[in-house]
């Protein structure tokens, strides 16, 4: 977030200095802007220089610190202020469990995998931006889904009579939210795209399965807190649990979603 906000003092003290003709600029191209009826009925807000704009998205890549989380998104302006946009991604969350528990289970042989999928409903308010859509302030609603699915071998440390198993856990998470953020249209078009707020209400479901002949009942407390460090979604869903980690649970919580994106519009 620290980052975020530098970056959105720089870029503001930037813009301020941009022509004011370039910022009330009006593209001439009609295959690229929206329809002449609907130039008439509002006149008031500037015309797109472009109407589509694909995008990376780093965010999933630094907050898991896994460069295999590539996340790209496309935004296509459906009115000359308002926009839709897409978000498909692969998503690898930080090892559940990787170390010793009770120094009883040593946790090893994991394998892990998801995706992240987004859509979002933006409106630009032309009285508060002075260069056309998708440029400057917006709000706006999404709907987000993230799920990821882990497996875990483990042993026995000083109990070779005991059958060694695996761990193997789903965790599904969806998000109905309302966002603010602001993006940024460089020389019409490169974009730096900031979602700065953005809180949901959110449902959580998860289920964790497990074979051989570990006793959750003796290490639930430690297990519980080390699935919760690694995923916060799991400290929700199994929170005051114990051996009941083998069903499924529903939970309806709250969450807070932030991004930063880079794009290129045509």
């Amino acid at each position: 977030m620290f980052s975020i906000i530098l970056m959105v003092a720089f870029i503001s003290a930037f813009t301020a200095e941009l022509k004011a003709s370039e910022a009330n600029d009006i593209i001439g191209n009609e295959n690229d802007s929206i329809s002449k009826k609907d130039r008439a009925k509002d006149s008031l807000i500037l015309t797109p220089y472009h109407l589509n704009v694909i995008k990376f998205n780093p965010t999933p890549m630094m907050l898991f610190n896994e460069v295999r989380n590539v996340t790209f998104s496309y935004e296509r302006l459906i009115k000359k202020d308002k926009s839709v946009s897409i978000q498909l991604g692969y998503l690898v969350v930080p090892p559940f469990l990787n170390d010793t528990i009770a120094e009883t289970v040593l946790f090893s042989n994991y394998s892990r995998k998801g995706i992240n999928v987004a859509f979002d409903y933006r409106y630009y308010p032309g009285s508060r931006n002075r260069r056309p859509a998708p440029d400057g302030l917006y709000f706006g609603g999404y709907l987000s889904y993230y799920g990821c699915s882990f497996n875990n071998q483990y042993n026995f440390i000083n109990n070779p009579e005991a059958l060694n198993g695996n761990i193997d856990g789903r965790v599904n998470m969806i998000n109905l939210g309302f966002e603010i953020g602001y993006q940024f249209i460089f020389w019409k078009r490169f974009s730096i795209d900031l979602l700065m707020f953005g809180p949901s209400l959110s449902g959580y479901t998860g289920k964790l399965d497990v074979t051989g002949d570990l006793d959750l009942a003796l290490i639930d407390e430690e297990l519980a807190a080390k699935l919760a460090e690694r995923f916060p979604a799991l400290g929700h869903i199994f929170k005051g649990e114990s051996a009941t980690f083998t069903n499924s649970k529903f939970e309806l919580t709250s969450w807070f979603r932030y991004s930063m994106q880079f794009g290129f519009a045509f």
